[in-house]
């Protein structure tokens, strides 16, 4: 496998992380369960966002199950047909290292450097709770559940690059 391609490829998932990051946040109420719980809490109470479509709603987890698959299986193929990856143990190390560099570029640079600091973000309204939008740590909590959430999303990349070899014998 080809370190210079993996890079390569790590920054362009970046680009595309960060473009539709950046993209969702024209509206920040798209990105508000993103946000700390006060914040939430706020829209609520201000009719902004329906609970019943809150984190842990059966729409909200189907979507993300669903962009948890679209991802594995675009991981899997870039495994498999550009890097080369052939195994479960290639496919699953190689794109969880991936996931790795975009889930703390998520933390570090998009919210911590970004999202905590620009006015943009800023729901009106809760601009009394300014505060709340530099949260930190639940901005690293977040990265952290990614970290774990990445596991089982990168076990599944390295069993479809298993199933996609098996198909081109």
């Amino acid at each position: 496998m080809n370190m210079t391609l993996i890079i390569i490829e790590t920054l362009v998932l970046l680009v595309l992380f960060t473009a539709g990051a950046l993209a969702e946040s024209r509206d920040p109420i798209k990105i508000v369960y993103d946000l700390p719980q006060p914040i939430i809490d706020r829209c609520y109470e201000l009719g902004l966002i329906n609970k019943t479509k809150k984190l842990d709603s059966k729409e909200t987890k189907i979507k993300k199950l669903a962009a948890a698959l679209v991802i594995a299986v675009i991981l899997a193929l870039i495994m498999y047909f550009l890097n080369g990856a052939k195994t479960f143990l290639q496919a699953s190390l190689v794109s969880y290292g991936i996931w790795l560099v975009i889930n703390w570029f998520d933390c570090l640079v998009i919210d911590w450097g970004w999202a905590c600091h620009s006015k943009k973000i800023i729901i009106p309204g809760t601009e009394d709770i300014a505060a709340a939008y530099k949260d930190y740590a639940f901005h690293f909590k977040g990265a952290l559940i990614g970290t774990v959430i990445g596991l089982p999303v990168c076990a599944l990349v390295g069993l479809l690059v298993q199933v996609i070899a098996a198909i081109a014998k």
